[in-house]
């Protein structure tokens, strides 16, 4: 907005130095002195023409950044509170943005790789995974563990066809009200979560996946 204003400024000073110039022109000149008041006049109508002109684009200029304010306050409203986190991917350790989930329908599969319980479930999150709907997409949510054994899970029983949010600490698992592991983050595309503690088998995960995708 500074710049704005200082080309302004320099706009006026060079036209007003114009008008001086033409003004200074006229007195060592042989033109009648008419003449020469009629040119000054338009020189500085020419002048007020230019700062007017100037005046409009800052506005329009005001106007723009204003709506871009308010588009990005708008954006930031429509990310639910649980989703304000940035994280890395297990596998390859690139940044996931939870923002990201906004406005879709995902499910979280909050996990740990010393938990009996998701080691004996896994093949049925591998499997509902290969059956889940147009337009759901399954993460994992594995926590609470070091980055070498959780990978080592991932691997152990087949789970690289998905990915996986690493949540170290456990503070993502606490977003979304995970108590204890196994759990499910339903994530719908119209902003609300539903966590479920405990396992879900093949057919109620995807059961859950076909209820997101028709809401």
């Amino acid at each position: 907005m500074t710049r704005i204003f200082a080309k302004k400024n320099r706009f006026v000073t060079t036209a007003i130095a114009g008008v001086a110039a033409l003004a200074l022109a006229g007195c060592a000149s042989d033109a009648e002195p008419g003449d020469e008041m009629s040119a000054t006049e338009d020189a500085m109508e020419a002048t007020h023409d230019a700062m007017d002109s100037s005046a409009e684009a800052s506005d329009s200029m005001d106007d723009a950044m204003e709506d871009d304010s308010m588009e990005d306050d708008a954006m930031a409203a429509d990310v639910p509170a649980e989703l304000d986190f940035t994280a890395t991917t297990l596998m390859d350790g690139e940044e996931f943005d939870g923002a990201s989930l906004a406005g879709t329908d995902a499910i979280l599969w909050a996990w740990a790789s010393w938990c009996p319980t998701c080691q004996a479930e896994s093949p049925d999150v591998r499997a509902a995974q290969e059956q889940l709907p147009d337009g759901v997409t399954l993460y994992g949510l594995p926590g609470q563990a070091d980055v070498a054994s959780s990978q080592g899970f991932v691997e152990t029983y087949g789970l690289e066809g998905f990915d996986h949010i690493f949540d170290e600490d456990g503070s993502l698992w606490s977003g979304f009200g995970v108590a204890y592991q196994p759990a499910f983050v339903l994530i719908n595309d119209d902003g609300s979560i539903e966590t479920i503690g405990g396992s879900l088998d093949t057919a109620e995960i995807v059961e859950a996946a076909e209820a997101l995708a028709s809401k």
